[in-house]
Formats: structure tokens, sequence, C-alpha cells
């Protein structure tokens, strides 16, 4: 045992001290903090504070470009205001004479575009609106949805019918999906995808961590004098235990961190997500380590058993693909998830052992999973884990001392056969 908490003590150590450690466990909280921050910013600073827009009004309609006007005053507070000045004029001709003089304030920055308003604009299906920036979506939506509307209300005023009522009769309804405490559904969503690539990223990336580690050992014949005194289950479970425990080093800063950030009430941007993120249960984070701990040991074993057959990382990379491909399908597999976790399918691909940590999690994230099945999922994977270290002990028991050509199957075979 004494050589084993050694072993353990030293692969967490090494990890852990490491500067890659230190920079990556303290960039990732900034960088999911950006994720939140970023677009907030963008949406706020990236455009101007004020559209300065002319309408060359030639339908001498006053009531059409105020409606106009009234319709894109901001909704938000991050919303850039729209000053028009509105210029009537005669003719076609006239609006061509006074389109170069526009263009060259544009090119000046004394306007931001100029909108023409023909005529029989009522009967139009297309208006021009010339822009400075042209692509610029968000403001060409505010611009055509005005447009639009007031353009429609106007029709149906001059058709004799009061506009309000028709406006208030046809007033679209939004539909918020929630759940019995009032929680966005899209937010539960975001979380149970969020926290499931936790999972399936931390797995995935310390799992291959193992399967070096075993690898350069091997390369180094560093191996060989480990071996002298140490069981090679020691050094197996040892590894395997010592790099999970970094993977928990991790997800506990990242957890402060988050408890950190979530209480700064100042930040701005997180009025604009406060509807859709639910609240982070202590139950549902228990499960989250839990899953975590029994997907690491279930791959990370198999990794490491694929270590002990391979004597080079580019032979590592083709026979650790079968493992890494289950990931992938399980990535694919929660699309089922998320469209019914309650399902007999959903039920049954997140009661398989290998699909467990990510399906079953995120059925317990949307609250979709019962209690005996998530019992159940434990149990089953905690009999994988132990079959596996079973297999993975004999192989690697052999086949860390094993240099050249990887081994077939038959001669994996027979490496179990070995007492």
């Amino acid at each position: 045992m004494s050589k084993l908490l050694t072993i353990i003590k030293r692969e967490y150590l090494t990890r852990v001290k490491s500067k890659g450690f230190i920079i990556g466990t303290i960039l990732s909280p900034l960088i999911m903090s950006s994720f939140i921050v970023v677009p907030f910013l963008l949406g706020k600073y990236s455009g101007p504070d004020k559209y300065r827009v002319v309408a060359l009004d030639q339908s001498g309609d006053a009531v059409l470009v105020k409606r106009i006007e009234a319709l894109l005053e901001p909704k938000r507070r991050e919303q850039a205001r729209y000053e028009f000045t509105h210029l009537t004029v005669a003719s076609e001709a006239e609006i061509e004479a006074r389109r170069p003089e526009l263009a060259e304030r544009m090119a000046k920055k004394e306007i931001d575009g100029y909108l023409i308003l023909p005529a029989d604009v009522l009967s139009r299906k297309e208006i021009t609106y010339y822009a400075k920036n042209a692509g610029s979506l968000s403001g060409r939506a505010r611009m055509e949805d005005a447009i639009g509307r007031a353009t429609s209300e106007r029709r149906i005023e001059l058709a004799g019918l009061n506009a309000e009522q028709v406006r208030n009769l046809t007033k679209e309804i939004t539909l918020k999906v929630v759940n019995e405490r009032g929680e966005s559904g899209r937010g539960r969503i975001m979380l149970a995808m969020s926290l499931m690539i936790m999972i399936y990223l931390t797995v995935l990336i310390y799992g291959i961590t193992v399967m070096r580690g075993v690898t350069e050992e091997k390369q180094n014949r560093i191996i060989e004098v480990l071996l002298s005194s140490v069981r090679p289950f020691d050094l197996l479970m040892g590894k395997v235990v010592g790099i999970g425990l970094v993977g928990l080093t991790q997800y506990v800063f990242w957890a402060i961190c988050g408890v950190l950030l979530s209480g700064v009430a100042a930040l701005p941007a997180m009025a604009l997500y406060s509807d859709q993120v639910p609240k982070l249960s202590i139950s549902l984070m228990v499960f989250f380590v839990v899953y975590y701990v029994l997907g690491y040991f279930l791959y990370a074993t198999l990794y490491a058993m694929v270590g002990s057959i391979v004597s080079n990382d580019d032979d590592g990379q083709q026979a650790q693909m079968p493992i890494s491909m289950t990931f992938m399908i399980a990535w694919i597999l929660s699309i089922l998830v998320l469209e019914n976790p309650s399902g007999t399918a959903a039920t049954i691909l997140s009661l398989i052992p290998f699909f467990g940590p990510s399906l079953m999690f995120m059925r317990i994230a949307l609250e979709a999973a019962p209690a005996w099945q998530i019992a159940l999922s434990i149990v089953l994977m905690v009999a994988t884990i132990v079959g596996v270290v079973w297999l993975a002990a004999k192989i690697y028991r052999v086949g860390v001392l094993m240099y050249g050509k990887r081994p077939t199957i038959p001669e994996l075979v027979r490496w179990l056969r070995y007492s």
C-alpha cells in the first residue's frame, strides 16, 4: 500500500506543479467567463450609439415617417438610437439630384444612411435604404422590421380600419418554456450540455495523458526499473489514481472560481442570461463528481492498457481510436436524450456503462432520470470498471515489458492466460 501511495503522490505532484497545468487551470475559467462577457461587450460597443438617417420622402406621408421613427425606438439599453431628418421631395429627379450630396455626407460620417420613400411606397414590395455600413445585420433587421410594420399599419388605416386595434388583435405571443421552479428550459439544456462537455473533455484529456505516460516510460526503459520494486497492478492503479486526482483538483479550482464569478452581481453581462441560467444544486454537483470519477476510471484504465501494448505515440494514436470513438458516439446520441430524455431509447443508452458518464449525467441535469435508474447506472459502471481493471492489469503486466511490433488480438488473449 505504501508503494501505491508513493506512485500516486509522484504522478499527482509531477503534473500539478507543471507550468502547463497551472496556466491551463487558471485560464480555463477566464475563457469560459469570456463567453458571457465578450458577446455583451460586442453587442454594446460594436456599433454606434446613434444612427443619423435622412428620409427622402416623395410620398408626403408624414404619418408613415413618424411611425417608422417610433418603431425604431430602442427596446433595450444596448440598442442604438435612430435620429431621423425628414426631407420632402417632389419627384424622382429631385431624389437623384440629392443622392450625391447625401453620399458625400455619408463619406464624411455626418450621416449613417438615407432612406428613399417613393410616391407609391405603400404599394411597393421593396424600399431602398443606403447605409454607410451595409453589412450591419442588426441595423438592417431593425430598419426592415420598422418599415414593414409601419407600411402595413398605414395601409390598414387608409383602408378605414383602426390600426391600433388591428395591431393589438394580431400581436405576437412569445412562448417561454420553464419548469415547475420557473427555470428556463433552454437554460437547463445549456447547463446539461456544458457540464457534459466538461466531463467529456477532462476524461478524454486525462485518459490520453495516462496512455502517453505509460508509453513514455516504456520508451525510456524506466518501466523496467520501476517493476523491479513495484507490482504491475500498483503501478497501473497509481498512475490512474494520481492523474485522476489532478483532474479533481482542476474541478475544485474551477468550482471556486465559478462561485466567485457568480457572486459578482454588478457584472452587467449576467443580466442578459439571468432568466436562462438555472441554479446549480448540490446534488447535481455531487453526481457530476461521481460520473467524472466513474468515467475517468473506466476510460483511463483502458487508455493505460493501450499504452502498455504499444511502443510509440504513433501506434498509440491508432490503437486508442476505438476508445475515443465511444465519446463521439455518445455525443451524437445526446441528441436523442435532449429530444426525449425520459424515452425508452434514452433510458437504455444511458444505462450502457460506456455512455453513462455523458448520457446518464445529461438526463440527471435535465431532471429526467429516476433514482432507480441512476443507482442501476452507477452499479453497472462500477461492475464494468472492476472487469476492465482486471482485464487491463493482466495485459499491462505483460505488455509494459514488450517492445517492437504491436501485438495481435490472439497474442493479447494469450497474455490473459498467463498466471
